[in-house]
């Protein structure tokens, strides 16, 4: 048997409704209605920072010491020193009766056939002493970086292990040493971004320990995207321990006038903005761009260099230009033609 609704629910229903759609309005529609009857816009300083989000693995020269023999350890210098090849960095006192099962043998399974062990006490090159590893030393090599296949780093377990401990066995792994004076950073980046990564260009990397400056060694198509490898000679605290890490690749931190893409048209091969002056009438600017997000700009003020080495006087502070010029520009097209064809009939009579 059906119920049916009182008018008082129905009424409430109705008005829950009716709100609901209100809502809506003010949230999705007001905001672009309104934006179409803003004619203008005020210039006004700021920054434009042009950066992308990602994932950075860190390729370096790793050098990892395996004991010669079982015994205490004593740690002659602290994580994060930086040692010259050959300075003594610890001491392994020879003990009976401590050979065993290892807790290091998923990473020295992954380093087997490593060029870079060592056996030796003083450190092996010169580079950042470290007590951790993960294994993965042999493949994130400068030699090996062009290989690197990105399904198989994606799919990885970063967990690396510390080495500090009392005493070791035989052939377990007891310290690394990492060159320091040139390491790289592998990421991946679509089609858009990787336009911007031309090589040689520099960059900031903004790491989880803070930012360091680089430099774009290369950008290979891969798949639908572009692998990209930044190169580094700066020091970076969090270097030894770091492998996968979030990161920003900054391009480009600007100060200039801000002005939104839409207020930019093109008028004899030369970009610039209708601007209102005193008198209401809007006046054709050239623009010099220093960079841009695909939606907004930030463009010199005052005077600028063109190609041809002229100086161009431009758009200035609080400057008000027009947010929709596409009829201004079609006027000033057909006052153009019109004179043109003025003056054609002119020379004929």
């Amino acid at each position: 048997m059906k119920t049916k609704l009182s008018k008082k629910t129905k009424r409430v229903i109705f008005i829950y409704l009716a709100v609901l759609l209100m809502l809506y309005i003010v949230v999705e529609v007001l905001p672009e209605v309104t934006d179409i009857f803003e004619t203008t816009q005020t210039l006004e300083p700021g920054t434009l920072r042009l950066s992308y989000e990602t994932t950075g693995y860190l390729i370096k020269d790793e050098t990892v010491g395996i004991a010669p023999e079982s015994g205490d350890i004593q740690y002659l210098v602290s994580v994060g020193t930086a040692v010259k090849k050959g300075y003594p960095i610890v001491e392994v006192t020879a003990e009976g009766g401590k050979d065993g099962e290892s807790r290091f043998s998923e990473y020295t399974d992954r380093l087997k056939g490593y060029e870079g062990l060592s056996e030796e006490y003083s450190s092996p090159v010169s580079g950042i002493f470290s007590l951790t590893i993960d294994g993965y030393e042999d493949y994130f090599t400068p030699q090996k970086m062009d290989k690197i296949k990105r399904e198989t780093v994606e799919g990885l377990s970063y967990d690396a292990a510390s080495l500090e401990r009392k005493s070791v066995i035989k052939g377990e792994p007891i310290y690394k040493v990492s060159a320091d004076d040139n390491w790289y950073v592998l990421c991946w980046a679509d089609k858009e971004t990787a336009k911007t990564y031309t090589e040689g260009r520099n960059v900031s990397l903004e790491l989880p320990g803070g930012a360091v400056d680089a430099s774009v060694y290369s950008v290979r198509k891969d798949g639908d995207d572009y692998r990209v490898i930044f190169y580094l000679d700066v020091y970076y605290e969090e270097f030894c321990e770091s492998r996968a890490v979030d990161m920003s690749v900054v391009t480009s931190d600007n100060e200039g006038l801000l002005v939104d893409n839409r207020c930019i048209v093109e008028k004899d091969g030369h970009k610039g903005v209708y601007v209102v002056n005193k008198n209401g009438d809007y006046v054709f600017t050239r623009i010099s761009v220093i960079s841009t997000d695909g939606e907004q700009s930030v463009i010199e003020d005052a005077t600028f260099v063109d190609e041809d080495g002229n100086q161009v006087y431009t758009v200035d502070v609080y400057d008000e230009v027009l947010k929709h010029p596409g009829s201004a520009l079609e006027d000033d097209l057909k006052d153009e033609n019109r004179t043109s064809e003025d003056g054609d009939t002119k020379e004929e009579e």
